[in-house]
């Protein structure tokens, strides 16, 4: 027989640690923060370095010169605040005869605190940084209908498009996408917190930025995917990066590399991953592969990457022809834990099953009357290091239900999530129907 002593708050710690046993949350988030969570509301602080440490040439008889690492504090708040109040008649009797109503209780209690948990978790998969999402582009070739042009701002930029041929001036047109393909050539609301950048007919001429509102098909607001906006690789009197043009890896500045993107005729655009692209199983190890190159390229950490998904999509890793056979020992390796099922590509894969993994509809497509293209899953892969959590029991207990002869189970349990902006470069995201 089970017993009633201090059951409300063993049944508190038991439904958290099964929660946390089988949660996403554990293996894809980080608890690096600083201060106390007392009531709903509380702040804590999350530490980044901004700067890499610098290595100097040491010459004999000559003073070292000194750097400041620059240090920045982000605030998580403590935003969510879920209770449970259940209450149980004759639970005496109850206990005399089913041993299990403990392990059933904390059983449903732990799913569904799980699922919410999760749910709330990874709908950070939009802060990823802009230029990490895969998924379909819509591009705009430049040349002498078009014209784009950027304008800094305080916090950014603002972006202006035109179309020689606009019906109206605030109106873009349809734009074919070389495989037949009609997409909306212009800003939606759908597109915010994705990647932007202007591009000439032959080759890209500005890096990503992020697209953070949209005020018309024609003009959208645009910040640093990390929204700094000073900094010693920020162009003098500009609060974007590369503003003269080029991405700092693969290609050139604009013309001579002296002037601003403003104003310019015949220049094209590209937003990234507008559209939602097709995960199969001929083609998700090379999505996979995406993810990591990503990762890759803003030189986050080899270890603890994960990758979400839904379960569509272990399907279609278990079925993928790269994985088969010499991927079978990568597949199958390893106890399912916080969802774990798998590891493909240096990624440990979780599954999250039901409507945790976030949806999102996709840029507009079509000719003439335009309308939104299918919804697609925002798919995490991420560091660790890229969302911080913090969680807290405030109440546990246990009250004689009022005019009825039965107790009342109480519970109050607070918690949020925080990406601060300089580790979104720890995720990318695969925007993709299944």
């Amino acid at each position: 027989m089970a017993l009633l002593t201090n059951f409300g708050e063993q049944f508190a710690s038991k439904v958290l640690a099964k929660t946390y046993q089988n949660a996403v949350v554990n293996a894809i988030a980080n608890r690096e923060y600083e201060g106390e969570i007392k009531r709903p509301g509380d702040r804590v602080n999350i530490l980044s370095f901004l700067n890499d440490i610098v290595l100097s040439d040491y010459q004999v008889g000559t003073d070292m010169n000194s750097e400041n690492i620059v240090d920045h504090e982000d605030q998580l708040v403590v935003e969510k605040r879920k209770y449970w109040n259940f209450a149980l008649d004759r639970i005496e009797d109850l206990f005399t005869y089913a041993d299990n109503v403990v392990d059933n209780l904390v059983e449903n209690g732990s799913k569904v605190l799980e699922r919410e948990i999760d749910t709330y978790v990874l709908e950070k998969a939009g802060d990823a940084k802009a230029g990490s999402w895969i998924g379909v582009n819509v591009k705009v070739t430049g040349g002498t209908n078009t014209m784009a042009s950027i304008v800094t701002t305080a916090t950014g930029g603002t972006v202006t498009l035109g179309f020689k041929d606009d019906i109206s001036a605030n109106n873009a047109p349809g734009v074919e996408q070389g495989d037949g393909t009609i997409a909306f050539g212009g800003f939606e609301s759908v597109d915010i917190g994705k990647g932007f950048r202007l591009r000439s007919s032959a080759t890209f001429v500005s890096p990503w930025y992020r697209i953070s509102s949209v005020t018309s098909s024609l003009v959208a607001t645009l910040t640093e995917w990390d929204e700094e906006t000073t900094g010693s690789d920020f162009p003098e009197n500009y609060t974007l990066r590369g503003v003269f043009g080029g991405d700092g890896v693969n290609f050139t500045k604009y013309g001579l590399g002296d002037a601003a993107l403003i104003g310019m005729s015949a220049l094209g655009w590209e937003i990234q991953a507008a559209m939602a692209t097709t995960a199969s199983s001929s083609q998700i190890y090379d999505q996979v592969t995406l993810l990591a190159e990503a990762l890759d390229e803003n030189e986050v950490a080899m270890d603890d990457r994960h990758f979400t998904v839904t379960p569509q999509i272990v399907t279609q890793l278990k079925q993928s022809s790269e994985l088969q056979p010499t991927g079978i020992a990568e597949i199958f390796t390893g106890t399912v834990i916080n969802g774990r099922v798998m590891r493909v590509g240096a990624f440990d894969i979780h599954m999250a099953a039901g409507s945790r993994v976030s949806t999102r509809a996709g840029h507009s497509t079509g000719s003439g009357d335009f309308s939104a293209s299918d919804v697609g899953y925002l798919l995490l892969a991420n560091h660790k290091g890229m969302i911080t959590f913090a969680d807290k029991w405030s109440e546990s207990r246990v009250v004689d239900a009022e005019n009825q002869f039965a107790k009342k189970y109480q519970g109050l349990f607070l918690y949020g999530c925080k990406v601060p902006n300089y580790r979104r470069k720890y995720g990318a995201v695969l925007f993709a129907s299944v």
